[in-house]
């Protein structure tokens, strides 16, 4: 988005690449913006304007064109992606410099988008920020910008945070991005609170919302045999929990095409061909790639129905617990949903890599005995996300409550586990599981119906 102009003459959408595939411009249409209808009812869109060309005209253009092509459905403006990764000339490593070009864009880009009167945006429509924690010399994440008075104008929205912990833009940094780092919940737990929560903690402070507006696990389009294994799904889950504790309002989980020139040095590449490959960090491939192959979900698409099934009641909260006693917190995570003051769900995820040669099972048991009384009657139930090994890339082999999803749809039937009179639940190296101490598609109701009758439970 940084080098999208509009043309709105213009046909299909024009991609200006240089020789070695690095994408200089990108030109869009009025069908480019038409396309969101294509989108589910609801479905609310960040226009992201070009700030990479330092032309007011060009942003102002973009402003106006997405929200007279887009209607309603535009939320919120962000203005560039990524101001860290700029030129450094742009402004110096300058914070007040930064802040100053922000302030004369976003205000000649208010009042012309007032002026189209296609606009049901707020004033406080801006995205501010979206810088990423690499640490570059431009100092214009949250925490900085804030004190600095970015929002003197009441503008914005919402402050943005762009995560990656690792990354493969290197040969170093690729070193470091095993299936056994981004498993490591102390580190990860860590890399927040020291580069995410101080803006966090700011922005809070100052009754304001914050998201992380783009992440994922390895920078550079992923790791390939990292983050298109089943060790993506647990990152996923435990990542988007991580944030959710600290009052994140949204997380962006980033997806697309291996980009070409990140990095001089980047190790993942697009195709020799120069058509893109995929990135292998999304929960899908769209389509055929030479790079790729065929279409199908990648196995962390189950992190996503997990994450749904989690928040699925509104005004639901979640808070971290502590490992249990005798449990490594490096490899461990739980976490309790609560709903108008109550217990409602529990997720606990054993992040121990479990591999095909493995000799142990690294199974932790967890006593819920404390806590199952707060269950429908005593009616707990779980789901179980689980796979044959960690560094498996096959959906056909990796499970969300006993079902696959390889292109998306379920295969075979769902299994939900009820919890026995011991209150313990078993969760395997590798493995998350989902506890449930309301009712579940009112498996419980019909528990209680076949006790009335002297039904056998093993029958429903």
């Amino acid at each position: 988005m940084g080098s999208t102009v509009f043309e709105p003459e213009g046909g299909d959408t024009v991609r200006t690449t240089s020789p070695d595939g690095g994408v200089w411009r990108t030109t869009v249409e009025p069908d480019y913006y038409k396309s969101s209808d294509n989108f589910p009812e609801g479905t609310e869109f960040v226009s992201t304007l070009n700030f990479g060309n330092e032309s007011l005209d060009i942003a102002k253009g973009l402003a106006v064109t997405s929200v007279t092509y887009q209607g309603d459905k535009v939320a919120y403006f962000e203005l560039g992606n990524e101001p860290t990764n700029y030129e450094e000339s742009r402004w110096n490593r300058s914070t007040d410099a930064y802040m100053s070009e922000w302030k004369q864009y976003t205000h000649e880009i208010d009042a012309a988008v007032n002026a189209s009167g296609d606009s049901n945006l707020t004033s406080q429509r801006w995205w501010a920020s979206s810088a990423t924690t690499d640490d570059f010399g431009l100092e214009v994440r949250p925490v900085t910008l804030i004190p600095a008075g970015v929002d003197s104008e009441d503008q914005v929205g919402i402050y943005s945070i762009h995560s990656y912990a690792f990354s493969t833009c290197d040969p170093k940094r690729a070193a470091l991005a095993t299936i056994a780092n981004i498993l490591n919940h102390t580190e990860l737990t860590h890399y927040c609170d020291e580069e995410i929560y101080p803006s966090a903690c700011v922005t809070l402070e100052v009754g304001a919302r914050w998201n992380i507006g783009e992440f994922n696990s390895v920078s550079c389009s992923g790791a390939p045999n990292v983050t298109d294994t089943f060790a993506q799904a647990l990152w996923v889950i435990d990542s988007e929990l991580i944030y959710a504790t600290r009052n994140a309002t949204n997380t962006h989980l980033h997806q697309g095409a291996t980009l070409a020139l990140q990095s001089k040095d980047q190790v993942n590449t697009p195709d020799a061909n120069g058509t893109p490959g995929f990135s292998t960090y999304s929960i899908l491939y769209p389509r055929e790639s030479n790079l790729r192959g065929p279409s199908r979900t990648l196995i962390s698409f189950l992190a996503q129905l997990f994450m749904a099934e989690a928040f699925a009641t509104s005004s639901t909260r979640v808070r971290a617990l502590d490992a249990p006693s005798g449990v490594d917190p490096e490899l461990f995570a739980a976490y309790a949903f609560h709903v108008d003051d109550r217990i409602s769900k529990l997720a606990l995820v054993n992040m121990k890599p479990y591999y095909a040669n493995s000799t142990s099972g690294f199974t932790i048991q967890v006593d819920l005995s404390s806590l199952t009384h707060t269950g429908n009657g005593g009616c707990v139930r779980m789901k179980r996300l689980t796979a044959r090994f960690v560094n498996t890339e096959d959906s056909n082999i990796s499970m969300w409550a006993g079902q696959s999803f390889p292109m998306g749809e379920p295969v075979d039937d769902m299994a939900i586990d009820m919890i026995g009179k011991d209150a313990k639940v078993s969760v395997r190296g590798s493995e998350a599981v989902l506890v449930f101490f309301d009712d579940v598609y009112g498996l419980c109701e019909i528990r209680a119906w076949n006790k009335i009758v002297s039904i056998q439970p093993d029958r429903y």
